[in-house]
Formats: structure tokens, C-alpha cells, sequence
């Protein structure tokens, strides 16, 4: 299990997420503030705080949904769209407190193999919609590129921009070889058995064991690949489509926002603006983008929104479109957990009477051990 969450550094990334939040909401603060900054974020209009809710959960569905479309019985063992939900919104609790949000993905194996899903089979769903983002956001961004004004934005965005445009185009370009070219990873299983053999020098039979098991998810990871992007093409379309979906939704979360708080903005402009916004965030060195995306929301959106309002809209937009997500993926993520060492607890006693049961269930994640 270790291999998978580490308590303390989840502890430790959700600790380090809360203070950079808090001290991005602090510079939002010191240079946006005026007497109309509090009574904008205490008059946000109620009808809009439900509709907000309600794309929130749009957004948790659209989220499930997209893992539940590749759990269809063909290839992989069917996964309900409720546990597939919950994957997400691991995901995207594990992602925030982990720099860059690289964490999440590991939750979301952790919670679809709990379910039964093959942890290979769930590798590949993750690359592929990995992928289908990777894909959307460059997109999404060239075109919003070419019909923005040069000298727009300030410094800091642009070199932001930069930054993201690079690190995108790095994943983009490793997504699509290993799309494309899953017999490559043959290579892989090699380097990782050499690997497994140098750190289990001491005691070879373990080393040997894991490689072999390492071998073997290679082997089915390149499997289900094969299987989604030759056989089931129109699955792949779909994630695609559902992927437009959920940022879309995103978007219009901010734009709801924004005439909840009273103000005139065209969709249009929220949605040209939320684009650069996500692009920025997504591979933000912080944990969850905390700091980054309090500061740059405001920094895009005094474009359209007077300066008093920017730090009831950074407050506002950050809870609907990430706290929200990352309390219930937290509440989901821990009560799994529990349930597993407690399951495993009993495994133990089990062993020690006799009985020595399987434990059902158990993450393959942590099988390597």
C-alpha cells in the first residue's frame, strides 16, 4: 500500500495546498481590496450559489463518466459509474495536495482496482483520457493564441504560458508515441526488471518475483492500448467528447460566478479567459495549483471584472470549481483507506488463528510487495 499513498506526505501536501492557498488569497487581498470587496462576496446571489452547485455536480459526473465509458464487459470487468465517480474525485483530491498533480492518478488506480478493474486496464484509461485533456487543452489554447492581441497579458502570464505550453507539449508528445507505439513498451519491462534486479540485490527471488509481475502489467497495459485504439475508436471519440464537456462545464462555472456577483460579462469573453486560465494551472509545480491559481485568476479576469470584485470571485470560483471537489475526494479517499487496513487488519488476525483468508480486494497496486 505504500507504494501507492504515503499518510504523511498527503498530510503534508494538503498542509502545504491550504498555506499557498491562503497565501494567494493574502497578495489577492493586499492589491485588489476596496470597502465594496466584502459586500460583493456576502451579496453573491443565492439562485446562482444552486446553479453553481449544480454544475459542481455535473462536473463530479461528467468526471465518473468518462472512466465508466471503457468498464463496458468487452475488455474490462464493468465498473459501476458511482465507483468510477469516486475514482474521479479521488483523483482530484490526490492531485491537490501533490506537485503538478501527480498523485491523482495513483488514487484513481488505487479506488478502480479496489472496484475489481485490472490495474493494467485502468492504466490505460487513465493515459488515454490523460491524453483526450492533454489534447483538448493544446487545442483549445492555439486557438484562443491566435486571436489574442499581443501585449494583453502581463509578464508573469505570458511566462506562465510559456512554461505550460512547453511542459504540455513534452506529455503531448510522450502520450502520443505510447499510443501509438505500445509495442515500445517492450523496452520498458526491460529497463524496469534490471531495475528491480539492482534493488533486490540481497534477495533475488523477491527481485526476480516483482519483475516478473512488473513484466506482466507492461505486457497487459500494452494489451488494453491496442485494444482501445484499434478496436474501439469510438470510445476514444467519446472520451474526447465528454472531455470538451467537463471543461466546458468548468467555464461556465466561472461565468456564473460572475453574474452572481452582479456583473455583465459575455459568455464568450469567460470562456477565452478560462481557457488560458486551466492551460496554466494544469501542470502548476503547487500542490493543486495552490497560490498560482488565486493569483493568476485575478491577474486574467481584471479584464472584465472591477477591481473590488476580484477577491470575492477568486474566493468563489476557487471553491465551486476545486474546494468543493477536493473536501468530497478527500472524505471518499480516506474512507476507502480505512476500510482497507481495517479489511487487512482482519486478514492478519485471520492468518493468526488459521485461517489465513485472502484479502478481497486488495489494491494491485501494492501487490508488488
Amino acid at each position: 500500500m505504500d507504494l501507492i499513498f504515503d499518510k504523511k506526505h498527503v498530510i503534508k501536501g494538503f498542509r502545504l495546498f491550504v498555506l499557498l492557498s491562503l497565501l494567494g488569497f493574502a497578495i489577492v487581498f493586499f492589491f485588489t481590496t476596496t470597502t465594496e470587496s466584502f459586500k460583493a462576496l456576502f451579496s453573491f446571489k443565492i439562485n446562482y450559489i444552486f446553479l453553481a452547485l449544480f454544475l459542481v455536480l455535473v462536473d463530479f459526473f461528467l468526471g465518473g463518466l468518462r472512466i465508466h465509458v471503457f468498464f463496458t464487459k468487452e475488455v474490462l470487468k464493468k465498473v459501476s459509474l458511482l465507483d468510477c465517480i469516486k475514482a474521479n474525485l479521488a483523483n482530484i483530491f490526490v492531485a491537490a495536495v501533490t506537485p503538478s498533480n501527480t498523485g491523482g492518478g495513483a488514487a484513481q488506480l488505487y479506488i478502480l482496482t479496489r472496484r475489481g478493474a485490472p490495474f493494467s486496464g485502468a492504466m490505460s484509461v487513465s493515459l488515454i483520457n490523460f491524453f483526450s485533456s492533454l489534447l483538448f487543452f493544446l487545442i483549445s489554447f492555439l486557438l484562443v493564441f491566435l486571436f489574442t492581441k499581443k501585449g494583453v497579458f502581463s509578464s508573469g502570464i505570458t511566462y506562465l504560458v510559456r512554461y505550460s505550453f512547453l511542459i504540455f507539449s513534452i506529455f503531448a508528445i510522450l502520450a502520443t508515441f505510447i499510443l501509438l507505439k505500445p509495442e515500445a513498451l517492450g523496452f520498458l519491462s526491460r529497463v524496469l526488471a534490471k531495475i528491480t534486479g539492482k534493488i533486490w540485490k540481497k534477495d533475488k527471488e523477491k527481485g526476480e518475483r516483482i519483475a516478473g509481475k512488473l513484466k506482466d502489467q507492461v505486457v497487459q497495459f500494452r494489451f488494453y492500448l491496442r485494444h482501445f485504439i484499434y478496436k474501439e475508436k469510438l470510445i476514444l471519440f467519446i472520451s474526447f467528447v465528454l472531455t470538451i464537456m467537463i471543461y466546458l462545464n468548468k467555464y461556465l462555472i466561472a461565468y456564473v460566478v460572475v453574474k452572481g456577483l452582479g456583473l455583465e460579462a459575455e459568455l464568450i469573453q469567460v470562456i477565452y479567459l478560462q481557457v488560458i486560465q486551466f492551460f496554466l494551472l494544469y501542470f502548476s509545480p503547487t500542490p493543486g495549483a495552490s497560490g498560482i491559481a488565486e493569483v493568476s485568476s485575478v491577474s486574467l479576469m481584471s479584464t472584465i471584472i472591477p477591481v473590488g470584485f476580484l477577491p470575492a470571485f477568486a474566493i468563489l470560483w476557487r471553491f465551486f470549481v476545486t474546494y468543493l471537489g477536493v473536501a468530497v475526494g478527500a472524505w471518499i479517499t480516506f474512507r476507502d483507506l480505512n476500510r482497507f487496513f481495517k479489511e487487512k487488519e482482519m486478514q492478519v488476525e485471520d492468518s493468526a488463528k488459521g485461517g489465513g483468508e485472502k484479502l478481497s480486494g486488495k489494491p494491485q497496486l501494492a501487490s508488488l510487495d
